[in-house]
């Protein structure tokens, strides 16, 4: 072979190799690129996962933080996940939030309804057969005795009668008292009103509160039942029949929602009933209303009429009357109650270092009992 021939197989070898390089170049890139595209994907797929994580995880706290607050229907997320799946989502935060400590709001639910002592609580030793202590801004209960049997209201019922009337009648509305008085039982208590007596629904309110008359529950039941209906001349016991249905919505809507009125002056009756977690309920929301604060929380009170009679009624709550063994200074309401069934009872209430408590004691063995049982009640927080 010549030096001709050498060069060209010389040439053709380094084609073959340079071939095969670039070949070996070229399978090399494809894979790298392969390789890059693959772990690109999977890199990106695991975002992808925990973003929709995280998604669902936020959409389901706000969801259910939405319900909680605006007490809306459970609408559901923006992922698309199943109603039942919301709802087993707001049940699960609704624990988390049970088990950090976080107060539930169930529409009004109120706290007194606690099975258990809650927190800072006291020890006292009472002859009342029902008994529950509340504080009542935070709701927590500091003590509690059978505070959820089934107990006659007696008088205490008239709070929720004060309430319900102040809802339909304005303070200074006139009511002229007629023959729905002598619907009240002859051995009740009463304001001593007379037929064609004109007060306002305010004086009318302190003649249920203070002396506690029956007669005066009657009166602002007919006078508040016949306006709820829209019918001035419906008959008294209707009238006191379409009053007790709103006085029982009301109560149902305030928290009390183990109780039954029948009579708005919580004369024993058939099918009447309350429990003392129920009655701190109804107290609370009486401190609310500045008009009934006001006169519950008065020893005495002297009032002109429109019809220009005069009275002058003594609060029956030995807890307010300074010339009282029972004084007490703390003091501020609320409502005494007395009935066969019901026993000796009293829902008041005090400031004490500047926080207001309420003190329910029903079935006490005496009068005077229920309220060396409150005093009893108050003293135990002040040590606190």
């Amino acid at each position: 072979m010549n030096e001709r021939d050498r060069r060209k197989a010389k040439r053709k070898r380094e084609k073959r190799i340079f071939a095969a390089s670039l070949c070996v170049l070229i399978c090399l890139v494809t894979v790298a690129v392969i390789a890059g595209i693959y772990i690109s994907r999977k890199q990106d797929g695991g975002k992808i996962f925990d973003s929709a994580t995280e998604k669902t995880e936020n959409g389901a706290v706000f969801s259910a933080t939405e319900r909680t607050e605006n007490e809306t229907a459970f609408t559901g997320t923006d992922n698309g996940k199943a109603e039942t799946d919301n709802r087993q989502t707001d049940t699960d935060n609704g624990q988390a939030q049970t088990e950090n400590g976080q107060a539930e709001t169930d529409n009004g639910q109120n706290e007194t309804d606690s099975d258990t002592v809650q927190t800072n609580s006291i020890s006292a030793d009472i002859t009342a057969r029902n008994a529950i202590v509340v504080e009542a801004d935070s709701g927590l209960v500091l003590y509690q005795k059978d505070s959820k049997a089934q107990i006659a209201p007696a008088s205490t019922a008239k709070m929720i009668t004060a309430l319900t009337a102040l809802d339909v009648c304005p303070e200074e509305e006139e009511i002229t008292v007629g023959a729905e008085i002598k619907m009240m039982n002859e051995d009740s208590s009463r304001a001593w009103l007379e037929q064609g007596d004109i007060m306002t629904v305010r004086q009318l309110l302190i003649a249920l509160m203070l002396p506690s008359g029956n007669d005066a529950a009657y009166a602002l039941s007919v006078h508040t039942g016949r306006k709820i209906a829209g019918d001035s001349s419906l008959a008294e016991e209707q009238a006191v029949g379409v009053f007790m249905d709103a006085a029982n919505k009301k109560a149902r809507a305030l928290g009390a929602k183990n109780s039954n009125f029948v009579a708005p002056d919580g004369y024993d009756a058939e099918g009447q009933y309350t429990t003392a977690s129920d009655l701190a309920v109804l107290a609370k929301a009486c401190l609310a209303h500045s008009c009934i604060a006001k006169i519950v929380a008065s020893n005495i009170s002297y009032e002109k009429w429109v019809s220009d009679r005069e009275v002058t009624y003594y609060n029956t709550n030995a807890l307010l009357n300074p010339d009282s063994a029972y004084y007490y200074p703390e003091a501020i309401g609320i409502k005494t109650g007395t009935s066969d069934l019901a026993g000796a009872s009293l829902v008041s209430a005090a400031v004490i270092n500047g926080k207001t408590y309420i003190s329910v004691v029903m079935g006490a063995e005496t009068d005077d009992s229920r309220f060396q049982d409150s005093i009893t009640i108050y003293d135990a927080i002040k040590s606190l």
